[in-house]
């Protein structure tokens, strides 16, 4: 006659499966969790190939970020102009002044960033200028 296990034996086995298969759930959801957070953001240092109407122009872009707040700088052959602005969920806004062929404008920005890629448009007033970037080389 084989020995039964009694009902708290069986209840401890149930208990270490059951712990088991949590470990395995909580375990893979850090390691999700640790992809998404090493994944860059919107911050940092871009280089954009703008298509004005002078012709492509290269363009350095600098982005902070704090919370939804965006700072930083753009520049151009054209000159150097400072920033705020937003964004959220990768994407991002901020209006600048600068003076072009036709005198000072401001220049309302919209981008979507998606890892190491940016792509958006400027809106300059009297039309819109789009553009794509990289991440530049840390």
């Amino acid at each position: 006659m084989k020995p039964t296990a009694t009902p708290v034996l069986r209840c401890l086995a149930m208990t270490k499966t059951v712990l088991a298969r949590l470990l395995v759930v909580v375990g893979g959801f850090a390691v999700s969790c640790a992809v998404a957070l090493a994944q860059p953001g919107v911050a940092g240092n871009w280089t954009l190939d703008v298509d004005s109407p002078q012709g492509i122009m290269k363009v350095d872009l600098v982005l902070a970020l704090q919370g939804e707040a965006v700072t930083g700088s753009i520049a151009s052959e054209m000159g150097e102009s400072k920033f705020t602005g937003s964004a959220k969920e990768g994407t991002v806004t901020f209006t600048f002044d600068m003076t072009g062929p036709q005198g000072p404008m401001t220049i309302i920005t919209k981008a979507t960033v998606s890892g190491d890629e940016i792509k958006g448009e400027m809106d300059y007033g009297q039309g819109v200028a789009p553009f794509t970037g990289k991440r530049a080389e840390r």
